[in-house]
């Protein structure tokens, strides 16, 4: 049993190693390079596939490098929604008695007071309003996909 969790422990740790330095747009060898030779592009690349061990000192430089807490490295990441643009039908949203939709609709609510784009009909929203959406209604990114494809509004191309 504790060879498996470890093992899952070890396969999060490679992901979350190379999703971090992807989503900093960097390249193995601008990692190297940021790290001014403490650690190599072979080396990082190796951590990222679990081919080779890493060291406490070597996470803690990667996790310096990322600026995260060397804890970010062992969280599994985040199950987020699609990065796309869609349009909430607000006219539909608003008559609901949905208890998890009316949490999202009053984060709709203040999207659109901050943005002053309240028309009443349709709310465009962002990706990042969406994946913000589980951390000011506490839902689950499953609850918070299933209300909006139930109230999506198709965008014309």
């Amino acid at each position: 049993m504790e060879t498996i969790h470890a093992q899952t422990q070890i396969e999060t740790l490679t992901i979350r190693l190379r999703l971090l330095r992807e989503s900093r747009h960097l390249t193995l060898s601008q990692v190297a390079r940021l790290s001014k030779g403490q650690i190599s592009a072979i080396a990082l690349g190796s951590y990222e596939r679990g081919d080779r061990s890493v060291s406490a000192n070597k996470l803690i430089l990667i996790a310096n490098l990322y600026q995260v807490p060397i804890s970010e490295l062992f969280e599994p990441p985040q199950n987020f929604m699609p990065e796309e643009r869609i349009s909430i039908d607000v006219r539909k949203i608003l008559t609901t008695s949905d208890p998890v939709a009316q949490k999202i609709t009053e984060v709709l609510r203040n999207i659109a007071r901050m943005r002053g784009d309240w028309n009443g009909e349709v709310i465009s929203l962002r990706a990042q309003d969406i994946n913000n959406f589980h951390i000011f209604t506490g839902l689950t990114t499953d609850e918070i996909k299933v209300v909006i494809a139930d109230y999506k509004f198709p965008r014309s191309k």
